[in-house]
C-alpha cells in the first residue's frame, strides 16, 4: 500500500504519514535540524531514546492542557520541537502551533468535502490502518503506544485516527488535483493543496 509522505511531525515512519504541517505555521520563525541531523536520529534512535523523548512531551504537553482537544495536538508539536527542529519554542508557541495545526486540519479536511466531494468511511479508514500501520513492529510506534498507555491498534484506530483518515482521502484526493493543475509530482500536489488551504484559514 502507498502511503502518504508530507511534511514529518518527526523523523520516523510514523510521523511521515502525517499530513501537512509547515515548519512557518502561525508566522513562528523555526529553524530545522539539517538533514544529516535528521538522518542520524532516524536511523541511530532506539525504543529507549523515542520513549525518553515523548515521555517528555507527554509529561509538558499535559502542563497545558490533559484532557482537552488540543493535548493530541500539543504532544505531537512538542515531538517534533525535539526531534525536529533546532528551534525551542516557548509555552506561547507551542500553544499557537498546536492550535495552527488543528486548524489547518479541520480546513484540509473540508476543502476536499466540500470543493472536491471526497469523503472516505469508516471502513476504507480502518482498511487502511489494517493494511498499513497495524502492519508495522517500528520502535518509536511502541514507544508512543506504550507512553499512551495504549495498544498499538488503539494507538492507529484511535488516537493517530484523524492521520492516518487524511492519508486515505489525499489518495482519492491525488487524480482530482493532477487533472486540476497538470502535476503528477506528489510533493508539487502537496504544495498547491496547502495553497489552497492557506487560503481559507
Amino acid at each position: 500500500m502507498k502511503f502518504l509522505k508530507l511534511v514529518p511531525y518527526f523523523v520516523t515512519a510514523l510521523f511521515l504519514i502525517t499530513g501537512c504541517q509547515s515548519s512557518d505555521n502561525a508566522d513562528i520563525e523555526v529553524k530545522m535540524k539539517s538533514n544529516e541531523e535528521l538522518k542520524e536520529i532516524a536511523d541511530t534512535y532506539t525504543y529507549e531514546d523515542y520513549k525518553r523523548v515523548l515521555e517528555e512531551a507527554v509529561a509538558e504537553a499535559d502542563e497545558f492542557e490533559k484532557d482537552g482537544k488540543l493535548n493530541k495536538w500539543i504532544i505531537r508539536t512538542l515531538a517534533q520541537e525535539k526531534l525536529n527542529y533546532k528551534t525551542d519554542l516557548a509555552a506561547e508557541q507551542v500553544i499557537k502551533l498546536a492550535e495552527k495545526s488543528l486548524e489547518e486540519d479541520k480546513v484540509w479536511k473540508s476543502i476536499a468535502e466540500d470543493k472536491y466531494g471526497i469523503t472516505v468511511t469508516e471502513a476504507e479508514v480502518d482498511k487502511y490502518i489494517k493494511d498499513g500501520p497495524d502492519t508495522f513492529d517500528l520502535p518509536q510506534m511502541r514507544a508512543y503506544a506504550n507512553v499512551l498507555g495504549l495498544s498499538l491498534e488503539e494507538l492507529n484506530h484511535n488516537f493517530d485516527r484523524d492521520i492516518y483518515e487524511k492519508n486515505v482521502i489525499w489518495l482519492k484526493l491525488k487524480p482530482d488535483l493532477e487533472k486540476k493543475y497538470g502535476i503528477t509530482d506528489n510533493n508539487k500536489q502537496v504544495e498547491k493543496y496547502e495553497e489552497e488551504v492557506e487560503k481559507q484559514l
